[in-house]
């Protein structure tokens, strides 16, 4: 992370996590291929969704809720962000690159 000058270790989310996850966002659109449309969500709720989902998917080093809110900002939503990917959610413009190829 190069906010902190560090490395970190995540993994992707169980479907038990991710249900937690769109439950904080509530009804999420889907995309054509099926994949849940985030840009269509209430930018509060999705900060606070990420920060879970960096809370929950950070191997290394742990962090609680109050550990990620505590971080720079971008830096957990970041994280987020990858977890997420990683566990299968892609954001828009990964969809649309993988439809590309």
């Amino acid at each position: 992370m190069k906010e902190y000058g560090a490395e970190v270790v995540i993994r992707a989310l169980s479907d038990g996590e991710l249900s937690k996850i769109f439950t904080i966002i509530g009804p999420v659109p889907l995309q054509p291929d099926g994949t849940p449309d985030l840009s269509k969500t209430e930018i509060e709720k999705n900060f606070e969704a990420l920060r879970l989902a960096t809370s929950m998917g950070l191997v290394e080093p742990q962090l609680d809720a109050k550990d990620v809110a505590e971080m720079k900002f971008g830096a957990p939503e970041y994280i987020g962000m990858k977890i997420l990917e990683m566990s299968g959610v892609a954001p828009p413009e990964l969809a649309k690159k993988k439809e590309e190829k």
